[in-house]
Protein backbone atom coordinates (compact mmCIF):
# COMPACT_ATOMS: atom_id res chain seq x y z
CA UNK A 1 0.00 0.00 0.00
CA UNK A 2 1.36 2.99 -0.74
CA UNK A 3 0.02 5.52 0.40
CA UNK A 4 -2.07 4.85 3.85
CA UNK A 5 -5.82 5.18 3.56
CA UNK A 6 -6.93 6.08 7.60
CA UNK A 7 -10.13 5.25 6.67
CA UNK A 8 -9.45 1.38 5.56
CA UNK A 9 -7.08 1.58 8.61
CA UNK A 10 -10.27 2.04 10.85
CA UNK A 11 -12.21 -0.42 9.19
CA UNK A 12 -9.59 -3.12 9.98
CA UNK A 13 -9.80 -1.74 13.35
CA UNK A 14 -13.64 -1.67 13.34
CA UNK A 15 -13.25 -5.10 12.53
CA UNK A 16 -11.38 -6.38 14.65
CA UNK A 17 -13.64 -5.36 17.56
CA UNK A 18 -16.62 -6.11 15.86
CA UNK A 19 -16.05 -9.56 15.07
CA UNK A 20 -15.29 -10.68 18.27
CA UNK A 21 -11.65 -10.50 17.60
CA UNK A 22 -10.28 -8.51 20.61
CA UNK A 23 -12.45 -6.79 23.40
CA UNK A 24 -9.32 -4.49 23.60
CA UNK A 25 -7.57 -2.54 21.18
CA UNK A 26 -4.73 -0.98 22.26
CA UNK A 27 -2.88 1.79 20.00
CA UNK A 28 -0.05 1.91 21.70
CA UNK A 29 1.46 4.29 24.99
CA UNK A 30 -0.05 7.53 25.61
CA UNK A 31 -2.21 6.95 22.34
CA UNK A 32 -5.12 5.04 24.49
CA UNK A 33 -6.88 2.09 23.86
CA UNK A 34 -10.52 1.10 22.96
CA UNK A 35 -11.99 -1.71 25.21
CA UNK A 36 -15.69 -3.21 25.57
CA UNK A 37 -16.66 -2.62 29.08
CA UNK A 38 -19.72 -5.29 30.38
CA UNK A 39 -21.62 -4.02 32.77
CA UNK A 40 -22.37 -0.61 30.44
CA UNK A 41 -22.77 -2.90 27.23
CA UNK A 42 -21.00 -0.88 25.06
CA UNK A 43 -17.50 0.62 23.83
CA UNK A 44 -15.07 2.66 26.00
CA UNK A 45 -12.22 4.97 24.06
CA UNK A 46 -9.72 6.27 27.09
CA UNK A 47 -6.34 7.95 26.42
CA UNK A 48 -4.89 9.89 29.67
CA UNK A 49 -7.99 12.10 31.19
CA UNK A 50 -10.00 11.61 27.82
CA UNK A 51 -12.78 9.12 28.43
CA UNK A 52 -15.60 8.61 25.64
CA UNK A 53 -18.61 6.31 25.32
CA UNK A 54 -20.36 4.69 22.25
CA UNK A 55 -20.40 2.47 19.33
CA UNK A 56 -16.89 1.78 17.80
CA UNK A 57 -17.13 3.27 14.43
CA UNK A 58 -18.03 6.14 15.92
CA UNK A 59 -15.40 6.21 18.57
CA UNK A 60 -12.75 5.29 15.79
CA UNK A 61 -13.96 8.21 13.55
CA UNK A 62 -12.68 10.58 16.10
CA UNK A 63 -8.90 9.30 16.88
CA UNK A 64 -6.53 11.13 15.60
CA UNK A 65 -4.80 10.37 12.21
CA UNK A 66 -1.31 10.50 14.02
CA UNK A 67 -2.61 7.82 16.62
CA UNK A 68 -3.94 5.88 13.55
CA UNK A 69 -0.80 6.11 11.31
CA UNK A 70 1.10 4.92 14.02
CA UNK A 71 -1.20 1.67 14.89
CA UNK A 72 -0.57 1.38 11.21
CA UNK A 73 3.14 1.41 10.86
CA UNK A 74 2.83 -1.05 14.15
CA UNK A 75 0.95 -3.54 12.64
CA UNK A 76 1.37 -3.08 8.92
CA UNK A 77 1.86 -6.24 7.48
CA UNK A 78 -1.86 -7.68 9.50
CA UNK A 79 -2.98 -4.38 8.43
CA UNK A 80 -1.96 -4.77 4.34
CA UNK A 81 -2.83 -8.39 4.00
CA UNK A 82 -6.42 -7.56 5.32
CA UNK A 83 -6.76 -4.65 2.74
CA UNK A 84 -5.69 -6.80 -0.17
Amino acid sequence: MSKIDLDKVRDYCEDLLREDQTDNLYFGQDKGSIYWVEGAECWCYQCGNKTEWGQADDLLSDIDDKILFSYYEENREEIDYYLE
